[in-house]
């Protein structure tokens, strides 16, 4: 299935690299994530974690978080309705962003 007939090339050898290692959830290998998200015709229209401000209020998944702070690769956001705090992927897409103006 790797073969040039069905990847582009720049596709082709990221996935070799991946496969080689894969990580073990979806959102960890972000540099293929953003490579196949170059693809997407539908990607034009999404917008990602790491694109809304700080303090942002944003749905995932039917639940709505507030964007906290960047802790390398994920972000720290806090339930609105539960007040837990959770480490979400920073290029996640995420749905009805409220941006925050402070």
């Amino acid at each position: 299935m790797l073969n040039p007939e069905i990847f582009p090339a720049e596709i082709l050898s990221m996935l070799q690299k991946h496969m080689a290692n894969p990580k073990a959830s979806t959102y960890s290998d972000s540099e293929l994530t953003k490579l196949l998200r170059k693809y997407d015709p539908r990607a034009a229209k999404t917008t990602l974690l790491s694109d809304i401000p700080e303090g942002s209020v944003f749905d995932l998944n039917g639940r709505w978080f507030k964007k906290g702070k960047l802790q390398r690769t994920r972000v720290l956001c806090l339930e609105v309705k539960s007040k837990r705090q959770f480490l979400v992927p920073a290029d996640v897409p995420v749905g009805h962003a409220q941006l925050s103006i402070f």
